[in-house]
This record gives structure tokens, sequence and C-alpha cells, in this order.
């Protein structure tokens, strides 16, 4: 089911497209540290469901929903000699709907009688709050003698108050939730309902108004939905700011606004003659700010709402990389708030050892209480390898000592993590196992249990050398070598020529025992006795993009993904279709993420192969247009476009994907960087570019791209003669000046 989304830095509201809260797999409610709080509203116009008519939504801040009444509207039709009688009228009555969020929920309903005579208008509102945990509300089963919790809901007019608190004999929290309305309910009941997620009795109650609206009348009822959050809240994270009564509707909304408006600003920006390009582009602009939150060492990113709304070591640094060319200090922040968390000890409980970057950080009872290991969570073999290649790249754009000299204590950890824990059985290869009882057995990208399989069946042997992972831990240390060369001090220059060495050793090793010949491919992984993990996957295309693939291997990786089981028509499949383990409703095993398809094009591009990179492009441009708002998903199904000779017009949405979704989001920015040719240098002033354009996009001007201190705009138009692409750049940056050089890749 299509979802609207609503957020304000710790606060989120997922709701259906007419803004009803309703239980089911989707995850509807309003949550805040990780717990679901409001888990049931839905309205009912004397006794009916209401009639969606439209809705909008702005900046993911506010939505406005345009409802109607069928036919259960009383009509009074006055007569002098008699009493009054009520009849029925057809759609007599209008709704608006309208919304935000803000350290909690405000909701406006207005409304108005449309009829040429008075009616009356029982509107009833159907609520609940449930509590649970947002693992639980994914579905994770609490453990035995769990810390359960009940829920109550005390009335006292124009207050509603959703109580819970641990039973009898176990420990937990408590969490309130507060309904403030402007006016006092007709009535009231209440019911007791078994919570079909967790098996206990949950509250909710039915509020009951009345409104008797002359013809043309508009009337107005107010609520405010009120989250007392725990204390204290994580010391990094920054407080919840609440909204306070009474509240101007338009002014809140107007000022929210204006911190969207800001963000974009401070953005690079698109205009171009192609909607849908301009659109997705907009769209995804908005997207990164809505899932950022606030944090003592800037705005962090978390991964995707509603499952992921946290900070995710991979998602966030794989985002922060995607978008170096839309806004480089989303890649700063990044790399600031994980170091705040870096490990600092051994801990098997949440695979935790010293130097290592965090895979997943939470805050709800289940964490609180000891259930899951996510306080935070390090059971992530890349995170600690991308954050050194977000730094490496980050000062490719910046060129700022300082970052480096602040943030040069937590690489060296991170260095020393991979050579001495990473590096499970001294080969060479960064690997995983996993040591928490309750931590995630696959730890790379692709975490599902069911992700790996192939030759060696489903449950490989440990430690796993994922096939992607060397190629992040190859551009780690050639990205690392690059930079210690040019901002070190001899001792680190000297550290710079072993990395290297290192490098260049890993990628003989790889090329030689990945190397998958009887399919010119490269397996998934090389398993605990390093026989090859053999899937045909998406996974080595990643290594295209970090540039640890040999060049006389390349065509035949590039060819083996250009075929019809992995590009469907949408983009490149994570499984290839004739796969025994594929199915394009999964996963990870033949689902399409644009993120993934994101790197892959990056390596396309990287390795000259420009023909595919522009159909992978077009492709990915293709399934975006298909979406609402141009919002490319987390995922979507890898069914084929041109299916047993059938036209598929859109790609089949996957049921519980993320939207929005940081990496998701992020993929726009860096697959306009790529079809552009971008590379910035900003140590030498210098901004390379070598354009490439999909059919149909004939021009594009990028306004405001950071590089350095300095910004410049640059203008690329189709010419109509020779189809080349033509390239023009302005200047403007009050440091700098005119000192970046814009060349042309030849």
């Amino acid at each position: 089911m299509e979802s609207i989304t609503l957020k304000d830095d710790l606060i989120f509201l997922v709701s259906d497209r007419a803004g009803e809260i309703t239980n089911g797999p989707e995850g509807f409610g309003l949550y805040l540290q990780d717990t679901r709080y409001l888990s049931r509203l839905e309205l009912r116009i004397n006794g009916e469901k209401p009639q969606l008519l439209s809705q909008t939504a702005d900046y993911n801040l506010a939505a406005t929903f345009r409802l109607s009444a069928n036919y259960q509207v009383q009509l009074d039709e006055h007569d002098s000699t008699i009493a009054p009688a009520w009849t029925l009228a057809a759609h007599a009555v209008g709704i608006a709907r309208r919304r935000f969020v803000k350290g909690g929920m405000v909701e406006n309903l207005e409304i108005t009688n449309f009829h040429a005579q008075p009616v009356k208008v029982i509107l009833e509102l159907q609520l609940g709050a449930d509590f649970l945990d947002i693992f639980e509300v994914r579905g994770f089963q609490r453990e035995k003698n769990s810390h359960a919790v009940g829920t109550t809901v005390l009335c006292e007019g124009q207050v509603v108050n959703f109580h819970s608190e641990p039973l009898e004999g176990h420990s937990g929290t408590t969490r309130n939730l507060r309904l403030e309305c402007n006016r006092s309910p007709l009535g009231y009941s209440q019911k007791t309902i078994k919570n079909t997620l967790n098996g206990l009795e949950l509250a909710e109650v039915t509020l009951t108004f009345e409104f008797e609206l002359e013809p043309h009348q508009s009337q107005s009822l107010s609520l405010q939905f009120l989250p007392d959050p725990l204390e204290p809240l994580d010391e990094n994270i920054c407080d919840l700011v609440q909204i306070k009564s009474p509240v101007n509707f338009a002014t809140e909304v107007s000022a929210m606004r204006q911190v969207y408006t800001d963000w974009q600003n401070i953005c690079t920006r698109l205009k171009t003659s192609d909607y849908g390009l301009a659109k997705l582009f907009e769209t995804s602009t908005l997207d990164l700010r809505t899932l950022m939150q606030k944090h003592r060492q800037g705005l962090m990113v978390t991964a995707g709402i509603p499952w992921y709304f946290t900070l995710f070591g991979r998602d966030s640094l794989i985002t922060g990389i995607e978008t170096l060319s839309l806004n480089p200090q989303i890649a700063v922040d990044t790399l600031r708030v994980l170091a705040a968390y870096q490990a600092t000890e051994f801990d098997d409980w949440r695979d935790s050892e010293p130097g290592k970057i965090l895979h997943e950080l939470r805050l709800g009872d289940m964490t609180l209480s000891g259930e899951v290991p996510h306080g935070p969570y390090y059971g992530s073999v890349d995170s600690t390898l991308l954050f050194i290649l977000c730094f490496t790249e980050t000062l490719k754009w910046l060129d700022d000592p300082a970052f480096f000299a602040e943030l040069w204590p937590n690489i060296e950890r991170a260095l020393q993590w991979a050579e001495e824990y990473g590096d499970i059985d001294g080969d060479g290869y960064i690997e995983f196992k996993r040591r928490s009882r309750k931590g995630i057995l696959h730890q790379g990208w692709k975490d599902s249990d069911e992700s790996m399989g192939g030759s060696l069946g489903p449950r490989p042997s440990l430690p796993l050398a994922l096939v992607e992972v060397q190629g992040y831990y190859y551009a780690a240390l050639t990205g690392l070598t690059e930079t210690l060369q040019r901002y070190g001090n001899p001792a680190q220059i000297k550290l710079s020529e072993r990395l290297e060495a290192k490098a260049a050793s890993l990628k003989e090793k790889f090329n030689r025992e990945f190397w998958w010949p009887e399919e010119k491919f490269f397996a998934q992984a090389l398993d605990g006795q390093k026989s090859q993990v053999r899937n045909i996957t998406s996974n080595p295309g990643h290594c295209l993009w970090s540039g640890i693939i040999d060049d006389d291997k390349a065509a035949g990786l590039v060819a083996r993904l250009m075929q019809s089981d992995m590009l469907c028509g949408w983009g490149i499949r994570t499984m290839s279709a004739t796969d025994p383990t594929y199915n394009p409703m999964s996963y990870h095993n033949g689902s399409i993420w644009p993120h993934d398809n994101a790197l892959i094009l990056a390596g396309l591009r990287r390795y000259g192969f420009h023909n595919e990179t522009q159909k992978v492009a077009g492709e990915l441009l293709a399934a975006a247009a298909t979406f609402p708002d141009y919002r490319l998903p987390e995922l979507y199904c890898g069914f084929a476009r041109n299916e047993a000779g059938n036209m598929e017009h859109a790609p089949a949405a996957y049921p519980v994907s993320c939207s929005p979704q940081a990496w998701a989001a992020g993929a726009t920015a860096l697959i306009l960087q790529t079809l552009l040719g971008i590379q910035a240098d900003a140590r030498n002033k210098t901004l390379v570019v070598e354009p490439l354009l999909p059919d149909g996009i004939d021009d594009l001007i990028l306004l405001g791209l950071r590089m350095g201190n300095s910004r410049v705009s640059l203008s690329f138009w189709r010419d109509p003669v020779s189809n080349q692409i033509d390239l023009d750049s302005t200047q403007h940056s009050t440091i700098d000046l005119n000192q970046i050089t814009i060349k042309r890749k030849e």
C-alpha cells in the first residue's frame, strides 16, 4: 500500500494515502525513539469511511487530504408545523484533513457543509497506541518472559492520555501519549483488544464529535498528539522540541518549510528541460534533509523510514559518498557522528572490536532491556572500510587540512581494526564471523539470512570474505595512500608507502582467487576454507566502482552484468534470474536496489563502458518516473520490463520498502555525477568533466556545485547537429574567486 511520510527531526509519521493509520505490514504509526506511539487513527463520518479525493504532501513535513462524506449525512428539513426530520444527502460534506509533525503531530479537520440546507455530522475518531518497539512492528518476536507492557487510556474533557507500563513481574519502560482536542467530545467508548503483533491486551478508544452546520458553513476540530520521550536521550542526540498550544497551523508549517528551502540553497541545484530528471533530483534532495536528525556533531543521516530511521554506518557512509557533488557537508557530518561512536573495546554481545565503526544504533525498549545488542551494534564488515573511503573521497572535494587532522586519529584506529581484527585469518582479506547470539548472520550490505548460497548452499562456512568488501578495502587503501601523501607528515607518508604495496598485493591476490573463469565473473565470496561461493550477483559490480578489477577481466564482468537475466529493463538485479535461489520479490535475491545500481554505474564509467553506463542510467530514470513523486524507494521487485511478451509499464513495488530511504535518495546525485564524468581535485583547484547524457535529455545546468570554498555552475547541452555534449561554466564565490580550473577530460 502506498504511504505518506511526514517527519521532523526525531519524530516521524507514516500513514496511508488518505491519512489513516491502520494495523498492517506497512508499519503505519507515529514513532519516536524506535517506538510506535500512535498505532491507530481512523476517521468515520456518520459511521462510514470517507472517500479520498486528493492528497498533497509538502516537503515531507505537512500534508493535506481532501475527503468527501459518502451518503450517510443527516439533513435538517425545517417545517414550522412538524418536528425536524432528518434525511440523507449524497456528498454534502467535505473534509479537509491537514497535519504536520513537529515534536508530535498536529491535525486539523475542517468540516464543510456544501449543501443548500443545514446538516448534522457525527465524526468518529478511532484511536490506539500500542507503544511497540520498532523491531516488534517489523515482526521480531520478543523473548519468553520478555519485558512486556500493558496499555491504558484515560479520557478527561478535551484530553486523552494513553499510557503504557511494564506488566507485573517484568522490567521495562513507561511511555505516554497525550491527545489534546480543541473541543470536548460528545462521547467516548473504550474497548480492549488483543494486539496481533505481541498478543498483549491493548486499550483503544473511539471519540465522537457532533457538528451542526449551516449551508456552506465550516467548523474545525484540532488535535495535538504529544509523545513523552524517555529521559535521558542518547547524550549525542539533540533533545526533542515539542510544539506548544495554541498552534497556528500556517505559521508553524511556513517556519518548517523554510528549513527545507535553506537546505536546497546550500545544495547543488539542477535545471533541465527534462521534467522527470528535475523532479527526481528535487525529491531526492528534499528527502535527504527529511532523513537527517540533529546530533551534537552535526546533522546525522538516518537510513530510511519507517524501519531504519536511525544511524547506520554503512548506509550513512555510502549516502555521504554518493552526495559529495550535491553537498559535501553530508559526508563531513556523517564522519564526525560515526567517529563519536567508534568502538574502543571488545564486546562479543555487540560484535565490537577496537576501532570498528558501528552498524546500527537503536533506542527502543528491546535495546534498553538487553533483548537486542543495538545500543549500538557493530556487526558490519564494511562500515569501517567505508569510513576510511568516505574520508579520503571527501578530502578530494574539500581540501581541508584541519579536517584531516581532526579525523586522523579515528582513521588510524579504523585502519588498525582492518589489519588486526578485520582480517580474521591473516590472509589479507577482510572477513566476518558473527560472535553475538543476537547478531546479524551475514554482515555485508546484503545482510538477510538467505542472501548467500550458490555452490556451497545457503550457509557457507565462516568466516566469509565478501567480494565487494575486498573492493572497499582496496579503495580505502589506495585512497588513504593518496591522502597521506598530500596531507601527511613524514611518518604518515612512510605509512602510505606500505599501504600502497598492501593495496597492490590485495588486487593481485583478489583477481586470482575470486575470478570465476567459466562465467568470466567473480564469486560472491570465499568461505572459511577459501572455496568460492558461486552465484551470479550484483556484488562484483561494486568492485568496478572501487577499481580493484584487472582491466583484462572488466569486459567479461560487464558483459555478464548486462545480460537479460541481470539487467531486466528497470536496472540490474541483485541476483541472476537463472540462479536456483532467484526470487524477484525477495529482499536480496533478485530485487533491484537503486544504490546498488548507482555504484555499479560509477564502476562502468570508471572502466570506460560508456554505452553500458547510459543504458543502465536510462533504465533507472525510467523506473524513477513510475513511483509517486519520482521517489526512488529502497528497492523494488526484479520482474522483467518485457516479460513473456507483455510490456510491464512500471516495476512492481517491494511491499515493505523504506521510502524515503537515504542511499536511494543519494543515488540520484551519484548517477548524475557519473553521467557528467565529474571528478574533483580540490587540492589543485581542478574540476574534471566528461559529460554523457542519456537519450532524451538534451540540456541541464548544475547551479552552485561546491568544491573547496568555491562554487561553480556548469551548463551542458547537446549539439543538435553533431550530437556532442557542449559545456560552459560560471564561477561564483567570495573565496578563491575564479581559481577553479574546469578541465574537460579528453
